[in-house]
């Protein structure tokens, strides 16, 4: 696949197809218009397809207030977000959840029991020691290695009933980050905006949390490329979505490299410090990017094996691609 073909848009694991958003008639009067911009710590980017450029635009505007409405609820990095407000109160009283909020930690914490804690939601506190996108060496072993393997998912108590969610810590070291399902929960919402506005053929990418609605047309489907890990300059695989999802994590992505060992941003709860691999991707690709956004953070962590096995015990079809093989 010629490299030129493809656009990198947010340093993701993901490429899309170079043009979309440059508005290419398809046929008749039917376009591909585009917008980006940044939010949730990557850039954003949706492209529709219509015959008209201002119903096509006002669409896109909707589905970017949305992403930020969900940006400003679930960040990990503002006190007064639901989340921050989590993380603050928590460990002292229940807290009471927006139905939103305590929908998607009841699905994290869902996906924390499926992968025996390979996802976990409640490494905040790690995630911010080893912050690799400002680290040039790794944190003193003494701060981080307290919080390796203690199951926080399991002392994550989430209660519902008639009244709604209410969560509550058990432990102090517990700091919720959803960062690892809550892109992938950003683009389908985008999508379901966009299908309100009347749209039915969209791609919405956040940093390589890619969902589609419908094709580019009646018969091409939308085309991402998965970078290769070894050299992510380069396609190594290219997937045609059509009312599907796929998220890519990668150790390639954001890491640094201290007395020769590479560092990326992947952290294994269970030893408390970035999963001991080199440059590898584990991409996930299903019929939402909720759970694609969850599962490539998790699957990339295991062995091949009991990744599949996970996929088949818990997912309808959902199918994974590791790099190397």
């Amino acid at each position: 696949m010629n490299r030129r073909k493809f656009l990198k848009v947010g340093g993701g694991a993901i490429l899309i197809a170079a043009g979309a958003g440059l508005g290419p008639v398809l046929f008749r009067n039917r376009r591909v218009y585009g917008k980006t911009m940044p939010l949730m710590g990557t850039i954003g980017e949706i492209h529709v397809v219509h015959d008209d450029a201002r119903k096509a635009y006002r669409a896109i505007d909707a589905a970017f207030e949305e992403l930020t409405r969900i940006e400003r609820l679930l960040t990990f990095y503002n006190d007064t977000s639901e989340i921050g407000t989590i993380n603050r109160f928590a460990f002292l009283r229940e807290v009471t959840l927006s139905g939103e909020t305590g929908n998607l930690i009841e699905r994290a914490l869902h996906w924390s029991k499926s992968t025996d804690g390979y996802f976990e939601p409640g490494l905040g506190k790690i995630t911010d020691l080893w912050d690799v996108k400002h680290r040039h060496e790794p944190p003193p072993k003494t701060q981080w290695a307290r919080l390796a393997d203690r199951s926080f998912y399991k002392k994550t108590l989430l209660s519902k009933s008639n009244s709604g969610y209410t969560v509550r810590f058990l432990a102090e070291d517990i700091k919720i980050d959803l960062g690892g399902i809550a892109k992938g929960y950003a683009a389908d919402r985008a999508v379901a905006v966009l299908a309100e506005q009347g749209i039915s053929q969209a791609l919405v990418n956040l940093g390589g949390d890619i969902a589609s609605l419908g094709g580019k047309s009646s018969s091409e489907g939308w085309r991402v490329g998965i970078k290769d890990p070894s050299n992510p300059s380069e396609i190594i695989k290219v997937l045609t979505l059509n009312n599907q999802s796929v998220a890519t994590s990668g150790s390639y992505e954001q890491y640094f490299t201290s007395n020769g060992i590479i560092y990326h941003h992947l952290i294994d709860p269970k030893i408390g410090e970035p999963g001991h691999r080199r440059f590898e991707s584990m991409t996930v690709i299903g019929d939402n990017c909720r759970d694609t956004d969850a599962l490539a953070t998790a699957l990339f962590l295991m062995e091949d094996r009991t990744a599949r096995r996970v996929l088949e015990d818990n997912t309808d079809g959902f199918e994974l691609i590791r790099f190397p093989v």
